[in-house]
């Protein structure tokens, strides 16, 4: 009978550390901290680490260590309360009040009221702030203003309905207003949000450093316990080189290992003292885009012909063994609203491809295998972040047709310029969101301006109305139907090479415990982290 207490107990007590509940009086509860240290490819390191002027995903993952959101996106794709406790909209979608949680404070003492919240939404709104992308998502085009009701409530008027704002609201960091004041050009060094970790350290090109900020109150929606989160801290190492990042977690140098390269999946699979976790992204996948105001991609048919001239399955299959996803239109197939029709659009066809280029005036010269027209060869040039295997398997096939196909690697800030200034052929571009709406902000000509995101300089006015359609409904199945014409279109006008996506695999010792993947893929929760000794 003593013996069957016992267990009895015991199993009590492992439910109770399950929920993240404190164990029973005099029972001792194991330790939860931990040193998490993440190990990722080179390329997410972001130019800035303020999420609102930077435009990419790694930037607003690691602001949220910081600074949690208002509307939190839970793991099951349901928007649940963040720093906002509530939220209402009314006038046809047009006004948002969203009600703060009381007695929360940012890192440095001040409160996180109306007036920060609006204070932050402003920042974002003003053109100066270079904030496009963040802007976007929060409705800019029809942003009217922001008001702090009273203490606790904000007031966001709209001229049209904001379909995607609560996936905006979702990534968007609230920063703390006396520090981005104080601070100035130097906040993004010095991050200061109400979040469960503070930045302490960045040394550009190696690592960034969070350490647990003791008074953080939790985030109860996707927390697991209440209080301060376990993680003494979290560092995250950018490693340039993919044999070491397939490696690293292996020496022991890392406990995690973010962005694992797929070649070195098989050797962690099976693996008892590692755990595994892929996460698929919506969005687009690895996307290149056709800058169409450049000959001759401003040529349709030329554009088409590339479109014939790969093969995604055997690229996906020589390159990656099969482990990555195979993406035939402008947005993956674990998108919002994806188009199916995108999977039998352009199937691999070196004689239509040929037939194409023939059609447009590019003429094979038997001497030097290349196409030519008024004597210049058809050369391209794509430039691109990583993934260069991608772009040398591309060249290899477009050869075949008689294209000859250059492949630049550039950093993330040298990417943004060279769109800027309109100095290339063939770009990386990719955006990944819960919402489809980025087709809005890669496609749509207006868009097409500094720090926007409609990259192709394409312009049609039935994409562009159909685009612009989808932010002025939040109506499900009308956004569906138009969200699909839209990729149609977009296919059919071959404005770039969709490729694969590479699901965000986490490789991580045994020893770390409470990982939460979001819903998004490239997103998880480290509040409930914690590393066994």
């Amino acid at each position: 009978m003593n013996a069957l207490r016992t267990l009895v107990s015991a199993i009590a007590v492992a439910a109770l550390l399950a929920t993240g509940l404190a164990a029973p009086p005099g029972t001792a509860a194991p330790a939860r901290g931990g040193h998490l240290v993440i190990a990722t490819p080179a390329s997410s390191e972001p130019a800035s680490m303020d999420g609102q002027v930077d435009p990419y995903t790694s930037t607003w993952l690691f602001n949220s260590f910081v600074s949690d959101p208002l509307v939190v996106l839970t793991p099951q794709a349901k928007y649940v309360p963040g720093l906002a406790a509530s939220w209402s909209v009314t006038s046809g979608g047009k006004v948002w009040m969203l009600k703060l949680r009381p007695n929360v404070k940012f890192q440095d003492g001040t409160p996180v009221d109306a007036e920060a919240v609006k204070f932050n939404i402003d920042r974002v709104m003003n053109p100066q702030t270079h904030s496009a992308l963040m802007a976007d998502y929060l409705g800019a085009k029809s942003f009217l203003k922001g008001d702090a009701v009273d203490k606790s409530t904000v007031r966001l008027i709209y001229s049209a309905p904001v379909p995607a704002l609560l996936f905006g609201l979702s990534i968007f960091p609230i920063w703390s207003p006396d520090a981005v004041k104080k601070l100035g050009t130097n906040f993004q060094q010095h991050l200061v949000g109400e979040g469960a970790y503070t930045m302490t350290e960045w040394i550009k090109g190696d690592h960034v450093k969070f350490t647990r900020h003791p008074e953080y109150s939790g985030l109860p929606s996707v927390q697991g316990h209440a209080g301060a989160a376990y993680l003494e801290s979290i560092t995250i190492r950018f490693v340039g080189d993919e044999g070491v990042l397939g490696q690293v977690l292996k020496s022991g140098e890392v406990n995690m290992v973010m962005g694992l390269p797929s070649q070195a999946l098989a050797s962690y699979k099976n693996n008892a003292d590692f755990s595994v976790t892929a996460g698929y992204q919506p969005g687009n996948g690895l996307q290149f885009v056709f800058n169409t105001s450049k000959p001759p991609l401003d040529n349709l048919k030329v554009r088409q012909a590339l479109r014939y001239a790969y093969d995604q399955n055997k690229m996906n299959q020589t390159l990656y063994d099969g482990n990555y996803v195979v993406v035939k239109g402008p947005l993956t197939k674990y998108s919002l609203y994806y188009w199916q029709g995108a999977e039998n659009s352009y199937p691999y066809s070196v004689e239509k491809s040929k037939a194409l280029l023939d059609e447009a005036g590019w003429k094979l010269n038997p001497r030097t295998a290349v196409r030519e027209k008024d004597d210049k060869p058809l050369a391209l040039t794509m430039t691109m972040l990583h993934h260069k295997e991608i772009g040398e398997y591309l060249a290899a096939q477009f050869r075949s047709v008689g294209v000859t196909l250059k492949i630049e690697i550039v950093p993330g800030p040298v990417q943004l310029q060279r769109v800027l200034s309109g100095d290339f052929e063939i770009m990386y571009e990719r955006l990944r969101s819960f919402e489809p709406d980025v087709l809005f902000a890669e496609f749509n000509s207006k868009n097409n301006k500094p720090g926007g995101w409609a990259w192709t300089r394409f312009q049609n006015a039935a994409l562009d109305e159909t685009l612009q359609k989808t932010q002025e409904t939040s109506d499900p199945d009308t956004r569906a139907k138009l969200f699909t014409d839209a990729q149609k279109m977009i296919t059919e006008f071959a404005l770039g090479l969709p490729t694969l996506d590479d699901p965000q695999y986490f490789a991580m010792r045994k020893a770390v415990k409470g990982f939460k993947l979001g819903a998004t893929g490239n997103w998880f929760f480290a509040n409930d982290m914690y590393v066994e000794p």
